[in-house]
C-alpha cells in the first residue's frame, strides 16, 4: 500500500524531469552534430561548432560585457542591500512589512512598463543610460537579495551582540563587520551570486534600454537565433553549463552554512 502511494509521487517526478531535460539533451546532441536535418539521428558528430564559436571576434566582447554589467549590479545591490537590512533587521523592524510589499514589486510590475517609464523619466537626461540599466537590474534582484538577507536577523538577536560590541569599547561600524557580517556571510555569498546570475541572464531590459549599443551574451544569443542555428545551441550549452556550475556552487555553499550553525 504504501509502495503504491510513492508511486503516483515518483512517476510525476520522472515525468516532469524528462520534459524539462528533453530539450536539453537534444540541444547538446544538436551542438555536437555536423548535419542533422532529414534523420532520425545526426549523420555525423564534431566539436568545430565549438571551436567555431569560441574563435568568433563577437563571442568574448559579449561574455566580458556580461561579467561587468553583472559585477558592477552585484557590488551595487550589496551596497544597498547590506546595510538597509541591518538596519530593520536591527534598529527598526516596523519598517520590514513596508519593505517586503516593495520587495514583491519587480515581480508585479513587466519589464516592458519598467523600461518605458524609465525612458519616458530619464531618456531626454543627461544620466548615461548603462548608470539607468545598473539601478533597473538592482531593483529587479531586490526581491532575491532583500529577502535572502532579512532571513538572517529572525533567528538570532543581532541587537544583543551589537549592544554588547559596543560596551565592549566597539563603534556600530567596527561591531558591523567584526560580528554582524561574519554571522551572515553564507547569506551574502548567496546572494552575490543569485544577484550574479540575475544580470547576467537579462535580456529584456538590456535589449530595451540599450540595443545594439551594448550586447551582452544573452543579446548575442539571441541575435544568433536568426543566423546560425548550429552556433546558437552551442552557446545554449554553454549557458546552460554555467547556470549549472552557479547551482552548484550555491548548495555548497548553502551546505556548509548549516554544517557551521549545526
Amino acid at each position: 500500500m504504501i509502495k503504491n502511494k510513492k508511486l503516483l509521487p515518483v512517476s510525476i517526478a520522472v515525468v516532469i524531469i524528462i520534459y524539462l531535460l528533453l530539450p536539453v539533451v537534444f540541444t547538446l546532441i544538436y551542438s555536437f552534430s555536423t548535419n542533422w536535418i532529414k534523420t532520425v539521428i545526426p549523420s555525423g558528430f564534431s566539436i568545430r561548432a565549438y571551436y567555431n564559436l569560441l574563435n568568433t571576434s563577437e563571442f568574448w566582447p559579449a561574455v566580458s560585457k556580461s561579467f561587468i554589467l553583472s559585477i558592477i549590479t552585484t557590488i551595487v545591490s550589496l551596497l544597498v542591500f547590506v546595510p538597509l537590512t541591518f538596519y530593520i533587521g536591527v534598529f527598526d523592524k516596523k519598517l520590514q512589512k513596508y519593505l517586503n510589499f516593495i520587495s514583491i514589486l519587480p515581480y508585479v510590475i513587466p519589464a516592458i512598463i519598467l523600461v518605458s517609464g524609465l525612458v519616458q523619466l530619464y531618456g531626454n537626461s543627461p544620466i548615461p543610460k548603462i548608470v539607468i540599466l545598473i539601478l533597473a537590474l538592482v531593483s529587479t534582484t531586490m526581491p532575491i537579495a532583500y529577502q535572502s538577507l532579512i532571513n538572517n536577523y529572525i533567528s538570532k538577536d543581532f541587537r544583543s551582540l551589537l549592544e554588547q560590541a559596543k560596551i565592549l569599547g566597539d563603534s556600530s561600524v567596527t561591531a558591523f563587520f567584526k560580528i554582524i557580517l561574519p554571522n551572515i556571510s553564507v547569506s551574502v555569498l548567496v546572494s552575490t551570486l543569485l544577484i550574479f546570475t540575475t544580470a547576467f541572464g537579462d535580456y529584456v531590459l538590456t535589449n530595451l534600454l540599450l540595443g545594439g549599443n551594448y550586447e551582452t551574451l544573452k543579446i548575442y544569443m539571441y541575435r544568433l537565433m536568426s543566423t546560425n542555428g548550429s552556433a546558437t545551441s552551442v552557446l545554449t550549452v554553454v549557458y546552460f553549463v554555467f547556470l549549472v556550475l552557479m547551482s552548484v556552487l550555491l548548495i555548497w555553499i548553502e551546505n556548509k552554512g548549516r554544517e557551521r550553525d549545526k
